[in-house]
């Protein structure tokens, strides 16, 4: 006769991360189209490895051979660190049996633990393999100094992570965001300071010394957790969190969030005028303008297009800059002209009578306010990654014009068809 397997914590603990993964990738199925994805991905791909390869094989962009430090490297790294989380996969119904069972859920913890140490080296370990250019050719590092880098990156980051959800499961409210803050900036000081520190001809005895005293905090951490009492229900509330995060993220594209109504708008509270001229295209551009702005939903999409698009101009070479740049003004003209196109159908505009030609002109007016001071700020970025920052004014006077002549130019295509 066959004896049953016995059930362990180690089994529990599989099975539980197990069911996490088959959920995640059960609810990226049913959102994410990926024969649209496989189009953009394998050309994101192919420019990245082509991207990379220059980093190796051409010289060095402004940004990269002069512009940017090592603490200054580190401080990006860290902003990357804060992104992590921890998951334990303690779940509600273990206060019927595992909250009793103090080896089942140490060991439950010590594997979270252990988990999140990994996974943290290992996105340090990526992370390591995308800045090596800059390590060998800008701070002249030897293979043994990059892979002492990546372990010291990886063990600072499974410190601060966990320093931060001890934090979560412990306090709430607003001791837990002022606990959080004061963490958050001490752990970053550190990390950047130390970083400074250790860059010079002792490199490599300086970074193993701080690898040595941030391995021992983290053992001294990992243990305070795992005898740290009363936190059951904050490890179920965090490790709730952290599993329906994707799930949270994919619902809120899909579903709006019910907002509360206001009484105030956030900007454009008083009644001022945009334009001395009060011409009927004028005040109606004005309206628009107002209500692109008074618009959470359209400001929100018009501030990340824009973050996107500063980044998109600022990171190629040329002229793959000056190309997308090119893209990206048309681009962001058509998107602007269907934002006028919802407020020029919409009931508020149908109460007056307009002319045609007062109306076309509106848009083209609404669309300019809206894309030159963007273009402008595109325009002096690209400059100033890829020339210096005095030729900046000159690209961005050159990407004002490109914006105006491409508003101008759709306009008429626009009022032609129409």
């Amino acid at each position: 006769m066959v004896e049953p397997k016995r059930y362990t914590p180690h089994l529990l603990y599989q099975r539980r991360k197990r069911e996490h993964l088959r959920e995640q990738w059960r609810n990226l199925k049913l959102v994410v189209d990926w024969t649209v994805w496989l189009y953009l991905l394998v050309p994101g791909m192919l420019y990245f490895i082509g991207y990379y390869v220059s980093l190796w094989t051409k010289a060095l962009p402004a940004w990269a051979s002069g512009g940017i430090s090592f603490p200054l490297l580190t401080g990006i790294i860290e902003l990357i660190i804060l992104t992590g989380g921890v998951l334990l996969f303690i779940e509600e119904a273990d206060v019927l049996f595992l909250k009793s069972r103090r080896v089942w859920m140490r060991t439950l913890m010590m594997r979270g633990l252990v988990r999140v140490t990994v996974l943290q080296l290992g996105k340090m370990i990526l992370i390591t393999a995308v800045v090596a250019p800059l390590f060998v050719r800008v701070y002249e590092m030897s293979l043994l100094q990059i892979v002492l880098t990546c372990f010291w990156l990886g063990t600072v980051a499974s410190l601060q992570v966990i320093a931060i959800h001890t934090i979560k499961v412990r306090y709430t409210g607003w001791r837990r965001w002022l606990s959080l803050a004061s963490l958050v900036i001490a752990m970053g000081w550190m990390t950047v300071r130390t970083s400074a520190w250790m860059l010079g001809d002792m490199y490599t005895w300086k970074i193993m010394l701080s690898i040595a005293a941030v391995l021992l905090l983290l053992i001294t951490m990992i243990q305070m957790r795992l005898r740290m009492k009363g936190t059951f229900e904050g490890d179920v509330r965090e490790d709730l969190r952290s599993r329906l995060r994707l799930t949270a993220l994919m619902l809120s594209q899909a579903v709006s969030k019910p907002k509360s109504p206001q009484t105030r708008t956030i900007i454009f509270r008083k009644p001022r005028k945009l334009f001395r001229k009060r011409s009927i295209p004028n005040r109606t551009a004005e309206i628009a303008f107002k209500a692109f702005f008074r618009n959470s939903e359209t400001l929100k999409l018009y501030l990340q297009l824009g973050g996107l698009s500063i980044a998109a101009v600022a990171l190629p070479p040329f002229p793959v800059n000056v190309i997308v740049c090119g893209l990206l003004v048309i681009m962001l003209t058509v998107m602007l002209y269907r934002a006028w196109d919802g407020l020029a159908t919409s009931e508020y505009v149908q109460l007056v009578t307009y002319d045609s030609a007062a109306l076309h002109e509106a848009g083209s007016i609404m669309a300019r306010m809206l894309l030159l001071p963007l273009v402008a700020v595109m325009g002096y970025v690209m400059g100033v990654f890829w020339l210096d920052w005095i030729s900046g004014f000159l690209t961005a006077a050159c990407t004002v014009a490109l914006g105006y002549g491409s508003v101008s130019v759709a306009g008429l295509i626009r009022q032609t068809r129409s």
